[in-house]
């Protein structure tokens, strides 16, 4: 009985370590082509992503440089309009 066990055991478990080891092997082949390919091309998003953050960065400090200009000739355009008299809508 305990050989019937024994040989039901290694008949499951032949599969899975035949399965282990291709899969151990494959892991040790060098890349394809394919792979060099693959990782050029992550690498080369990786850059281009990186460019356009800093390009994103620059528009926003121009927004905000921007924005300030605004606010300074809007409070000159006030300043002038209350010595002139003048109402101006808020």
């Amino acid at each position: 009985m305990t050989h019937t066990i024994l040989t039901s055991v290694r008949a499951r478990l032949l599969p899975m370590v035949s399965a282990a080891a291709v899969v151990a092997g494959l892991a040790c082949a060098p890349p394809s082509q394919q792979d060099i390919q693959t990782a050029q091309a992550l690498s080369d998003l990786g850059v281009a992503f990186t460019d356009i953050q800093l390009q994103l960065q620059e528009l926003q400090d121009q927004s905000d440089s921007l924005r300030l200009v605004v606010v300074r000739q809007d409070s000159v355009i006030r300043t002038l309009a209350n010595l002139a008299g003048v109402q101006v809508p808020p």
